[in-house]
């Protein structure tokens, strides 16, 4: 069963792709983004492998991608407000180099070196082709709303699952995650998703998402809606337990409906405030009709837990990333320890060696807890002075390409604005919980996010151009007439 929906799903890729469509290659992608988890569920021995099959996917589609833009990757046009990114990118990937050499010869595992790059290169390659698809904004708006589809669909199971329905594929995949609260532990609602705390990211993505679609659509009444899906997929982040997914919510409606309010006119922040409003009074309604009498017995204790965020969540930013940071530097020697180390294998077969070096060096699952933490331990000194410039250059990228927002089309540079905004709300649980990040699916999702962003300055010129009054024939002289 698993190779027929195989066989169909990356056929129906390479026959779009064929045909030089990436952009439906790429919706096609996020889909197999999310069979991925089922199918890994139902295949014997739950490989860890088929969660590399969004990659495949989209290694596919950057090919074609990559040769609809007839070789050129354009760096320059991407960073165009902060020319120094171009500078660092090489040293950024030598150093990524070096230290795949040093994990081979350190843990002697090719595999374990090929997970270590992954987990660098991937938001990489994905913020060139964000880049790509926020050129278009149509295309984004196409993706997110398949993303919310699917999301929604998936959500649904992972509902029916904290109702209690019994299906073989709402089991966690391996021996679960077990999460504490006061007097007994449970599982938290997975559906189809292979674990509480990937099913919690994308219910927060699709939150997010949909309150972006909501802020720039002009329909008021489809705007209303989507604020609708967005507190549903938020409510739906509960019963997964995971209480980061509630937190990367509030910090992402916090970080987009300030930066929205400081660039959007008047009208337009009246028109999302009362919208938003509105969406508020529908939510109640529904949850009071229908959602107040069925969320379960158990409902009460998940919420009570994900209230409970705030009062650990800077202690645990204190201990996973500042504190992590400095034990990383001793445990990795200042040079690093190779790309991999700190990485979550899940039940990926490296060899037995390596998995004993890497259980005897002291706090290493400490530190990589931590997104900074395990960067560290990984890259070392270096990959702290490289990555604290790079985000340095990125955060000065995001400030000037605001600038830029209010002189493309409104609705376009809103949108980019959301997406930028999902990437830095990211980024703080990425140093305090970093885990959920070794996923390709969520890296590649982070990476077209903050990509698309950097399209502004394109769209601007692009704007420019189309705007400017053709240019006036040249004079003839009019032929001589003869007689």
């Amino acid at each position: 069963m698993t190779s027929l929906i195989l066989t169909v799903m990356f056929g129906l890729l390479v026959l779009l792709l064929l045909d030089g469509n990436w952009r439906a290659g790429l919706m096609t992608t996020l889909v197999i983004g999310f069979l991925q988890d089922p199918l890994r569920k139902i295949t014997p021995d739950q490989p860890s492998s088929m969660v590399g099959l969004v990659l495949a996917a989209f290694l596919l589609t950057l090919f074609v991608m990559y040769e609809a833009a007839k070789g050129r990757i354009n760096l320059r046009a991407m960073f165009w407000t902060v020319p120094a990114v171009n500078e660092w990118i090489p040293i950024y990937f030598l150093l990524i180099g070096v230290q795949g050499l040093n994990s081979v010869f350190r843990f002697g595992d090719l595999r374990l070196a090929g997970l270590g790059i992954a987990f660098y290169l991937a938001p990489v390659v994905a913020i060139w082709v964000g880049f790509q698809v926020g050129c278009t904004p149509k295309l984004v708006n196409r993706l997110l709303f398949t993303y919310l589809v699917m999301c929604g669909l998936f959500a649904l199971t992972a509902w029916l699952d904290f109702q209690g329905v019994q299906n073989p594929l709402f089991k966690e995949v391996g021996q679960g995650i077990q999460i504490t609260f006061e007097g007994f532990s449970a599982e938290g609602a997975t559906g189809l998703w292979r674990t509480s705390e990937i099913a919690a990211w994308h219910m927060a993505a699709g939150s997010c998402f949909a309150l972006i679609l909501a802020v720039t659509n002009p329909n008021r009444l489809a705007q209303m809606g989507m604020f609708v899906v967005a507190a549903g997929f938020a409510y739906l982040t509960i019963p997964t337990g995971r209480r980061k997914a509630l937190v990367l919510v509030l910090i992402f409606a916090a970080f987009y409906l300030l930066l929205f309010s400081r660039k959007a006119s008047p009208d337009s922040r009246e028109r999302v405030i009362s919208t938003l409003l509105g969406g508020v009074g529908l939510t109640y309604a529904a949850y009071a009709l229908f959602l107040i009498t069925a969320k379960g017995d158990n409902f009460d204790l998940y919420l009570n837990r994900a209230l409970s965020a705030k009062d650990e969540l800077l202690n645990r930013f204190q201990a996973q990333g500042v504190g992590a940071l400095v034990r990383a530097l001793e445990v990795s020697g200042g040079y690093g320890l190779g790309v991999g180390a700190g990485a979550n294998i899940g039940n990926l077969e490296i060899n037995q060696a390596a998995q004993d070096l890497r259980a005897n060096i002291q706090s290493l699952g400490y530190v990589s807890e931590g997104g900074g933490g395990r960067i560290v331990a990984e890259l070392g000194l270096p990959g702290l002075i490289v990555g604290g410039i790079l985000l340095a250059l990125i955060l000065l990228t995001i400030q000037r390409n605001f600038k830029l927002i209010n002189l493309v089309d409104s609705q376009e540079g809103f949108l980019l604005l959301g997406l930028v905004s999902f990437a830095l709300a990211n980024i703080v649980f990425f140093f305090s919980a970093a885990q959920v990040y070794s996923d390709p699916f969520i890296l590649i999702m982070l990476g077209i996010s903050f990509g698309s962003y950097l399209a502004i300055p394109t769209l601007l010129a692009r704007q420019r151009l189309s705007a400017e009054p053709p240019a006036p024939a040249p004079l003839v002289r009019p032929a001589r007439q003869f007689p």
